[in-house]
């Protein structure tokens, strides 16, 4: 007994000065790396998450080193992350200084001052007529310069019609799958070869505090619009539905509106070339050109081979593609988006129809490695949801475009935190103001922010998320989106000890 005792006695010291010699070893040291993936893995670990789908890439621009990634080879919806795909399709293929031309003719004689024919406009597609682009304010009239130019050629009047020729792109107005019920407004806007004031108007209401009058106005104010008011005033409680009848531009509002109550709400307009050609009118007339016709789509106009007569006046250039890039991407123009594919598919291949731009885009992006029966890509702006593609592969996309000549273009046309553009009011005064560089993307139960990121030492960081399916308030998937890019921004390879 006594000899097992002492065996015993010994085994328990050894455990003890064991376990002691434990308590001092120096800690486990985890990596920089391991330490943001262990904290991305918390941010998404949020309990309302757990019927949704995320998916994350996040990797180094130079290496192609993988930091993080979940579910990154999983084929999700993009929103408006789809606009990376269509934008470095069309950077690439036109490049950062590609004009729009937009030629403008006539079919008659000018002779004291007077114009005896037609003004004839050939579109481009340019979706550039718009206040974004006047050098005055949001009330400037972009088609002053038109007016100056003619008046400098000595017209002062027109006898015949202002004549829109819109076939650069076909006559699909929407893209595939966009909901019906979104069509009335200004991000599901109709897209055509002659587009003006981004083929929208903008519906005010204002109730005066007595609730005795209401004012209801559109901006611009061509007539184009037809209001269809009805409207009780003066009510406990303000409850509106606007709504612009299919195929028309009969505008009706319904519903009950307290005092003092005031909106504004976007519009989308119905058929763009006249939209376009009754702005053109209504600017002329009001530089002091009169004109007798009126605004017709070329495809109305009775004996149109007639207007193969037409001679050249003079031709509107666009403000360059980089300048157009970044109300694309900053501003999440939906309109842009869409009339890209169309022109890539008159510039490079048969036609200018979304089917045509769509090959075109897919066999531009096989050179950065995106195989084209490898994702779906149903329109161009991220409004369908049919649209499929992984975070691997926007973050792919991103890489590529880090290493192209063109790369500072890209990334100074993205959104930047605390700055401007859709991330302009997020994370401001945070380690991830002006060092996050992305693209967000919303649908309804669709978030996703894409982009780059600058660390802390200086590193150019490539990011995809994509949260789909989820039944949270969005403001949690936004401040999940939010952390992990202040993560990143504050992410260094640097060990401190």
């Amino acid at each position: 007994m006594r000899q097992i005792y002492k065996l015993s006695f010994l085994s328990i010291a050894i455990l003890i000065i064991n376990n002691c010699a434990g308590t001092y070893q120096r800690p486990l040291i985890i990596s920089p790396e391991e330490q943001l993936a262990r904290q991305i893995d918390l941010q998404i670990a949020e309990p309302e998450l757990q019927t949704a789908l995320v998916g994350v890439m996040v990797q180094s621009a130079e290496t192609g080193e993988i930091l993080y990634q979940r579910n990154a080879n999983t084929l999700m919806m993009p929103a408006s992350n789809e606009k990376i795909v269509t934008s470095i399709a069309a950077l690439l293929k036109l490049g950062p200084d590609f004009h729009y031309k937009t030629d403008i003719y006539t079919t008659g004689q000018v002779e004291d001052g007077v114009l005896s024919g037609d003004l004839v406009i050939v579109g481009s597609g340019d979706p550039t007529f718009s206040y974004r682009f006047c050098e005055e304010n949001a009330r400037c009239f972009v088609f002053q310069s038109w007016a100056d130019s003619l008046h400098a050629r000595g017209i002062h009047s027109i006898k015949g019609n202002i004549i829109g020729i819109d076939d650069v792109f076909d006559d699909e107005f929407i893209g595939y799958g966009w909901s019906m019920n979104n069509l009335s407004s200004a991000y599901s806007a109709q897209i055509g070869g002659l587009m003006f004031n981004e083929n929208k108007a903008q519906l005010i209401l204002n109730a005066d505090s007595s609730g005795e009058y209401l004012n209801i106005s559109v901006i611009p104010d061509l007539g184009y619009v037809k209001l269809l008011p009805d409207l009780e005033i003066n009510a406990d409680e303000t409850e509106i539905t606007v709504d612009r009848r299919m195929e028309t531009n009969l505008v009706r509002i319904k519903g009950k509106i307290q005092p003092g109550f005031q909106t504004k709400e976007n519009l989308s307009i119905h058929d763009p070339t006249q939209y376009f050609l009754a702005g053109l009118k209504w600017e002329l007339i009001r530089q002091g050109i009169q004109v007798y016709g009126e605004p017709i789509d070329a495809d109305l106009v009775a004996g149109r081979e007639k207007l193969s007569e037409k001679k050249p006046l003079f031709t509107h250039i666009s403000p360059p593609f980089q300048e157009v890039l970044k109300i694309l991407m900053k501003e999440s123009q939906n309109l842009y988006a869409e009339s890209l594919v169309k022109l890539l598919g008159k510039k490079f291949g048969k036609e200018g129809s979304f089917a045509e731009g769509e090959k075109i885009v897919k066999e531009t992006l096989t050179r950065f490695g995106l195989e084209p029966n490898s994702y779906s890509y149903a329109d161009g702006s991220g409004l369908c949801r049919y649209n499929y593609i992984t975070p691997a592969m926007i973050a792919n996309l991103l890489r590529n475009m880090y290493f192209h000549p063109y790369g500072e273009v890209y990334r100074q046309s993205l959104p930047i935190a605390g700055v401007d553009g859709t991330i302009g009011n997020r994370m401001k005064g945070t380690v991830a103001q002006n060092h996050i560089f992305a693209k967000t993307g919303t649908i309804s139960n669709v978030r996703c922010l894409s982009g780059y990121a600058k660390t802390k030492d200086g590193e150019t960081l490539v990011f995809s998320t994509m949260f789909n399916n989820f039944l949270c308030r969005v403001n949690v998937i936004m401040d999940i989106q939010d952390q992990m890019c202040m993560l990143m921004a504050a992410f260094s390879r640097k060990n401190i000890e």
